[in-house]
């Protein structure tokens, strides 16, 4: 027999443990995880700034409640909105407190199309908002209310229209302001003021591209690129789904930190399995390199692998190696003997510090 009240005690109290975990997420926006950093009042805005931390105090993003008179040249409307910024000060959302809402001219409410569309203008950084003065893109009350276009200029028109919510312009305008404004920057100065060691390695396994470049920077500002608390994460972006990183990181990274063997066969096993873009770049950055011998073999079995372009940087790598040994310079005479790439090969063997006995006489009978 099925005992119910013993399988609805035990749901309700999986309930409760999925209930606490929701509370107890980092990204739980409750005030018990605000902590304020700012607080100001003028005539034209009035906003509380918070630093959103999780339960172990790590900061996870930023937030203001907001209000802000939007003036319809004689009337004003207050708006009361609640903006979010990323940790270095990016626009990420915006939510509205409850029971306020936004409107457009005569008090006409907003529809659930023009708060998407207001998120899409307030997430686009490069707004041409940021480009003009309220009195460029508005005329007169009347105006704008007799023809319903919410007192856009004709000059500016076809250019804002797109940028802009219909009936909105004034808040729309005011918004993308407080959004990529003072406020913006008060968020990434607070978190260039607090950071520590281990905000830059939590910001390098983020994930997110922007806290990665920014932990970069500030990584070698300080010269500390080969410090293995930041090194391990620098290396696995390297081999990340970024390419664009990657290649900004082996331009950046100091060739110190490859310049061990370990390093070097860690750096040849990434050539191995990166692509091809990013296998020139490894190559790039071989060629200030003094590479091990198993380096060396490597890249001379290469050779035979590879496009005219990539044998090509195989061989700027090669003709920077001038400490090559016997089974590599023995590899070198082989091809030689099939008749392959005389001229790069024989350049390699020149610059050999100690020749083998066969290097000298490919050397000779090749003069």
């Amino acid at each position: 027999m099925i005992d119910f009240s013993s399988n609805i005690l035990i749901l309700g109290f999986l309930w409760l443990i999925c209930l606490g975990a929701v509370l107890r997420s980092p990204y739980h926006s409750g005030k018990d995880t605000r902590r304020l950093i700012e607080q100001v009042e003028t005539d034209s805005v009035r906003y509380e700034l918070f630093v959103v931390e999780d339960s172990e105090g790590v900061a996870r993003e930023y937030m203001a409640e907001i209000f802000t008179p939007v003036c319809h040249t004689n009337k004003c409307y207050p708006v009361y909105i609640n903006f979010f910024w990323d940790l270095l000060g990016n626009f990420d959302r915006f939510e509205m407190p409850e029971g306020e809402r936004l409107t457009k001219l005569d008090h006409i409410p907003f529809e659930e199309e023009d708060y998407d569309q207001l998120e899409a203008i307030l997430s686009n950084e490069n707004s041409i908002l940021g480009d003009y003065s309220i009195t460029d893109l508005v005329v007169s009350t009347n105006t704008a209310e007799s023809n319903g276009v919410d007192a856009v200029t004709g000059a500016t028109s076809k250019t804002i229209q797109n940028e802009v919510i219909s009936g909105a312009v004034y808040s729309c305008y005011t918004l993308w302001h407080l959004a990529h404004g003072n406020l913006s920057e008060r968020t990434r100065a607070h978190t260039a003021d607090q950071h520590t060691d281990e905000t830059l390695i939590r910001f390098l396994e983020s994930g997110h591209h922007p806290y990665q470049y920014w932990a970069l920077e500030k990584i070698q500002e300080k010269g500390a690129e080969n410090d293995p608390r930041f090194a391990v994460p620098l290396l696995q972006m390297i081999r990340g789904k970024n390419i664009f990183l990657a290649t900004h990181l082996l331009e950046e990274l100091p060739t110190e930190m490859f310049q061990s063997q370990e390093r070097q066969a860690w750096l040849w096993e990434t050539f191995e399995q990166a692509p091809y873009r990013l296998q020139m770049r490894i190559l790039e950055k071989m060629i200030r390199l003094e590479l091990g011998p198993k380096i060396h073999i490597q890249l001379l079995t290469q050779l035979e692998k590879s496009n005219p372009a990539q044998r090509k940087k195989l061989f700027e790598v090669l003709i920077n190696q001038p400490n090559m040994g016997k089974v590599q310079q023995e590899m070198i005479v082989t091809y030689l003997n099939k008749g392959l790439w005389e001229q790069e090969l024989l350049a390699v063997l020149e610059i050999q510090n100690k020749p083998e006995k066969e290097a000298k006489k490919a050397l000779k009978n090749n003069r």
